[in-house]
């Protein structure tokens, strides 16, 4: 185990968690994905996609009208007239176009062989006649390729539909079955396994004994989580004995399979702080940020001995049975590790998940004077002010909810965004301009 009793810069531990979360991220198994079945939209592809067809396939009419030639129509003040050498509609074989004719054709229709030009039906009476007479024809209107949706003018075969860790849109996923994949070839989703420690910790709505606390870390933590498009399996583990949390770990490990397991509680300095007693043994790494709240924090990768742990069998055939596990422990106050989420783990996970957007930041303006410690970067809860004056574009302004207390679960939630305070932001006046982070499913425009 490491520990470090200097408090580290925030953007530093930010580093450490890119780190982390990279080696075990990466080490993700692929598995194929039917285009026709649902879940792909929003997967990570895993290898480089090209068409192997041209979009559109053939040429094809973008009209309902007439296809012809265009040196086959004498026009004369905007009037002209061929014969109908027949109807093709789309899914019809192509059809050959006879010298000085036309042809009907229905929109996403072959375009006859011959045919350069295609005349909206509304220049004309209509199908059906043996002849059309088209009327009120303008010299732009009879521009040769005039609404033909050409062979490849969308994408040429050979072209790069997506990179390895390109995330599929669905208009993305249209354009590879447009393309002719049945099927592609995508990352897993990461597999986030959340546990909360504490002998006084208990399942929201059992009986509370004196003492004990309702787990409301778990709840939070994996709500945020799935906001990331990650797979989340919850537990607790209430104990205090280190041992027996690894225990109890090592078989939620075996069950769930995760690439990423991030605790809440027990990473502090007093005597019964499991995660960091138990995790430390196995090489997780536990020390300071300057930060409040979550100054406490761990990190690190479980790799190296999960053979001898007993816990290979649940690695699928695809997986590297050596592929490590990264572990983010936070603190167990649910308002600190909430904070923790947006400020820490949301920008390292954000950095090597395309899946995780990165944090929305605004810049505010303070409508209070505002204290805070010096060489601390401070989070403060902030409602952004509802201001129907305010012109458009301008810096919204905030104010506080709540003191500094990382125990006002009740003031987070309330909140629409944390107030970012430099560690030189001692005293700020009310009026400051500084930058705030909005908070998952809270912010501008979602009240």
């Amino acid at each position: 185990m490491s520990e470090s009793t200097v408090r580290v810069p925030v953007e530093e531990h930010i580093s450490r968690l890119k780190e982390v979360l990279g080696a075990a991220l990466g080490a993700r198994a692929t598995e194929t994905l039917e285009i026709s079945s649902g879940g792909v939209a929003g997967r990570i592809v895993a290898e480089r996609l090209v068409s192997e067809v041209p979009l559109p396939g053939f040429d094809n009419s973008q009209m309902d009208g007439f296809a012809l030639r265009a040196a086959d129509l004498a026009v004369h003040e905007g009037e002209a007239t061929l014969p109908v050498a027949g109807t093709t509609a789309a899914g019809n074989e192509p059809a050959l176009l006879p010298l000085g004719a036309a042809f009907e054709v229905m929109t996403g229709a072959p375009i006859p062989a011959g045919a350069d030009l295609v005349i909206p039906v509304e220049f004309t009476e209509g199908f059906g006649a043996k002849e059309v007479h088209f009327r009120g024809l303008a010299a732009a209107d009879l521009t040769r390729g005039r609404y033909i949706r050409k062979v490849g003018s969308d994408i040429d075969a050979g072209t790069i539909l997506a990179e390895p860790g390109d995330v599929i849109s669905p208009a993305q996923l249209a354009v590879l079955a447009a393309c002719g994949y049945a099927e592609v070839s995508v990352l897993e989703r990461i597999r986030a396994l959340v546990v909360s420690t504490g002998d006084e910790i208990r399942r929201p709505g059992s009986e509370l004994r004196p003492g004990q606390l309702y787990d409301a870390d778990t709840p939070l933590l994996g709500a945020v989580l799935e906001t990331f498009g990650h797979q989340v399996e919850t537990s607790r583990i209430g104990t205090d004995d280190p041992a027996w949390f690894l225990d109890a770990l090592d078989a939620l490990v075996a069950v769930h399979h995760p690439h990423l397991i991030i605790t809440a509680g027990g990473i502090s300095k007093g005597a019964y702080e499991v995660v960091r007693q138990g995790l430390g043994r196995r090489g997780i790494s536990f020390g300071a940020v300057a930060q409040q709240p979550g100054g406490p924090q761990g990190w690190g990768l479980l790799e190296g001995d999960l053979e001898g742990r007993g816990l290979l069998h649940w690695r699928s055939q695809q997986e590297d049975p050596r592929a490590p596990i990264a572990v983010i422990s936070l603190p167990g106050n649910p308002v600190s590790s909430a904070v923790s989420m947006e400020t820490l783990v949301r920008p390292a996970l954000a950095a090597v998940d395309p899946n995780c957007e990165p944090q929305r930041r605004v810049t505010v303006r303070t409508v209070e004077d505002i204290s805070s410690p010096q060489g601390t970067r401070q989070f403060r809860r902030v409602r952004i002010l509802d201001d129907a004056t305010a012109e458009a574009g301008a810096v919204p302004s905030v104010q506080l909810e709540g003191g500094p207390g990382s125990h006002l679960l009740g003031h987070l939630a309330r909140a629409d965004a944390l107030l970012e305070l430099s560690e030189d932001d001692v005293e700020v006046p009310a009026g400051s301009e500084r930058e705030a982070v909005l908070i998952t499913g809270r912010g501008v425009g979602t009240r």
